[in-house]
Order: C-alpha cells, then structure tokens, then sequence
C-alpha cells in the first residue's frame, strides 16, 4: 500500500499540465493587472473587503470556542468584531473609498511592522547576531515607504498594482517552471519503466 507522499507525488507528476496552466494564468494576470490598473485596484479592494470579513468572523469564532483555555480571549473577540464591522463597513460603501482606505491601511501595517523589525533588529545587536543591521536598515527603508503611502495614496495605490502584478507574474513563471520540472520527471519515471 502506497504512503501519502508516494501518492501526492504521482499525482503532481501525472497533473503536471495542472501547474503549468495555473502559471499561464497567473502571468495572464499579473500583465491584465499591469494593462488595467484601475480595474486591478477594484479587484484588491474586493479582496481586501472579504479578508476583513472573512478574518472577523473566524477571530470572533476562535475567541468563543477558546474563551476557557485562553487568556485575553476577549481582545481576539474585538479584534475580530472590529475587522468584521470594517469588511461590512467598505462593503456598504463605494469602491473609491474602499481603495483609499486600503492605501493607507497598507501604509499603516507597513509602519508597524518595520517598528516591530527596529525593535528586533536591535534585539539581535544586543545579543551580538551577525546581520542585524540588514533587518535595521530594511526596517528604516519600511518606514520611509510607510509614510509615502499614508502621505500620498495615489503613489500606494499604484504601488500595490504594481506589486500585485509583479506577484502574479513571479508566481506564474514559478508555477511554469515546477510544471517543467514534474513533466522531465514523468518522462524519466515513464522511460525507466520501460527498459
């Protein structure tokens, strides 16, 4: 009797078409992304409102199911109760606002994390880690970004297209070039058999 992995993999070889029309699609995608960047930004801010949604409702569920076995559970309870009155909130309200406030949403995560990176870059330098002043100096770089789309909207708004695009299109050759590999080892599979 097979494993799992003996079986996911002889269907990754058999499928391997499957990974291939996927990076096709993906590049289709991310250049459509490209072509269209209005319509592209309408795409994310739909995204952008079924991931408050969706991410609101499951915090909230987690922070019931959780309440006896888990410490401030009522924090995870308003964090999701507030994500999901945003997702509602955009939803009911045009897109044009909806992309605005996903800029400077985008903008303000950025700014948070890369604090977050400042302080661990500078948890690393005291405990004498190599490399620490990489992390300090892409976290100082976040920041600046962070600032240029709370400032200028605009400006993130074509940055996210952009980065989406770019995504899509690394994803897709990603994709191509796995499809390319699992085919070469069909064909070798296949060849072995045979003699």
């Amino acid at each position: 009797m097979e494993n799992d992995l003996i079986k996911t993999v002889r269907n990754a070889i058999k499928y391997w078409w499957f990974s291939l029309l996927i990076g096709i699609l993906a590049i289709i995608l991310g250049v459509l992304f490209i072509a269209k960047p209005f319509s592209a930004l309408m795409t994310l801010a739909i995204l952008f409102i079924v991931g408050f949604i969706v991410s609101g409702l499951l915090e909230i569920i987690f922070a019931i199911s959780n309440r006896e076995r888990l410490n401030g559970w009522g924090w995870t309870l308003a964090s999701g109760i507030i994500a999901l009155f945003l997702g509602i909130a955009l939803a009911a309200s045009s897109p044009i606002i909806t992309t605005e406030i996903m800029s400077y949403f985008v903008g303000f995560w950025i700014m948070f994390q890369s604090f977050y990176s400042v302080g661990t870059a500078c948890d690393l330098e005291r405990q004498n880690v190599k490399g620490w002043g990489w992390i300090l100096a892409l976290a100082i770089i976040g920041i600046l970004f962070s600032f240029i789309f709370i400032i200028s909207p605009a400006f993130g708004d074509t940055f996210i297209v952009i980065f989406a695009s770019i995504s899509f299109i690394i994803y897709g050759f990603t994709r191509i070039f796995i499809s390319i590999q699992l085919k070469s080892l069909k064909n070798n599979i296949e060849q072995n058999s045979i003699n």
